[in-house]
This record gives C-alpha cells, sequence and structure tokens, in this order.
C-alpha cells in the first residue's frame, strides 16, 4: 500500500526526465563555479598589476577629477 511507489511506477519518463534535467542543471552549475573562479583569478592577476605598475586608480573614477 505504498502511495508513492505505485505512483512512480506509472511514471518512469517523467521520473527519468527529471533526474535528466537534475543532472544537467548540477553539470552547468559545476560549469559556472568553473568560469566564477578563472574570472577571479583575472581580475586579480589585473589588480596585482596595475598596484605594481602604480596605476591602481580605477579607470572610471565615481568622482570627476578636480581641476
Amino acid at each position: 500500500m505504498n502511495h508513492f511507489g505505485s505512483s512512480h511506477r506509472r511514471t518512469p519518463s517523467v521520473m527519468t526526465d527529471e533526474q535528466h534535467e537534475l543532472e544537467r542543471c548540477k553539470r552547468e552549475i559545476a560549469r559556472l563555479k568553473q568560469l566564477v573562479v578563472r574570472l577571479s583569478e583575472i581580475v586579480l592577476r589585473d589588480v596585482v598589476k596595475r598596484a605594481q605598475s602604480g596605476r591602481n586608480v580605477p579607470e572610471c573614477p565615481s568622482e570627476p577629477p578636480k581641476s
């Protein structure tokens, strides 16, 4: 008399599709995490490079330069 078991037997393709979609989403999340890490590394290298060259002023200052 397991209601959930009988429910799953009636719609195996739906569960399979949902499981495939879940796996696809997990892979996409992992890929996006890798992209975030790579972007963070690029930004960090750029910050270090700018600091070493003495150009640690942002390219787009929030305030206009004083004359």
